[in-house]
């Protein structure tokens, strides 16, 4: 082969690469692989894919497996989950739209959950935020000793941007208004390591349950 034959064929190979390379990174981006070790000898595999559609769509399984020291099987550990999301962002000027849908399906325990979701969040002023929530979840049991549920949950959130301090209050209505609980919390940093958090059950009852904490964290 010649000078020119050789200079010719670089310069196709070359063009080729040029167009292929972003191509195939284009492709990477629609395909999920995430290999997970959970404990000693407890692998757990997610795969799936994207699909390039006006809202976020993506499905796949999850796949996990684990052995005993000897190297037999646990039972237990085995997992096989199939799902499937589809999420719609919008944003215009300092508010934010959500809408979501993801559902699962444990395919060895024939079990499953629906969840529909509406979120907003937005800015009142320079000194005030407010987000808001509506989620709808029919958990299927399937073979479980376990009763078929459905769950509606309304949550709001205000909080103050330049002090981190945010109230929040969620209600929870249970199997079509059989069951309601809420719930109140309160959060407010003290320190760049130290947060202060006061949270309570069911406000409405004359024995309400209440939680205070003082959490300090230590990065190294």
């Amino acid at each position: 082969m010649g000078f020119k034959s050789k200079h010719v064929l670089r310069g196709v190979l070359g063009l080729l690469a040029s167009v292929s390379l972003p191509q195939v990174t284009k492709a990477s981006d629609l395909m999920i692989w995430s290999p997970v070790k959970v404990a000693p000898r407890i692998y757990k595999t997610t795969l799936g894919f994207r699909l390039p559609m006006a809202w976020d769509v993506s499905a796949g399984m999850d796949l996990g497996l684990g052995s005993a020291a000897t190297g037999a099987i646990l039972r237990s550990s085995s997992l096989a989950t199939l799902w499937g999301t589809a999420i719609d962002d919008h944003k215009r000027f300092s508010t934010v739209w959500r809408r979501e849908v993801s559902v699962r399906v444990d395919t060895l325990n024939s079990t499953g959950t629906l969840c529909l979701e509406r979120s907003r969040s937005w800015t009142v002023s320079e000194n005030l935020d407010m987000s808001t929530s509506r989620s709808l979840n029919v958990n299927y049991a399937g073979t479980r000793n376990a009763a078929n549920s459905i769950t509606a949950t309304q949550a709001v959130t205000v909080a103050v941007p330049w002090t981190g301090t945010s109230l929040s209050a969620i209600g929870n209505l249970k199997d079509v208004g059989s069951v309601f609980s809420s719930m109140v919390s309160f959060q407010q940093p003290l320190a760049p390591n130290l947060n202060f958090s006061a949270s309570f059950a069911d406000p409405q009852t004359l024995t309400p349950a209440g939680n205070v904490r003082v959490d300090y964290r230590i990065k190294w």
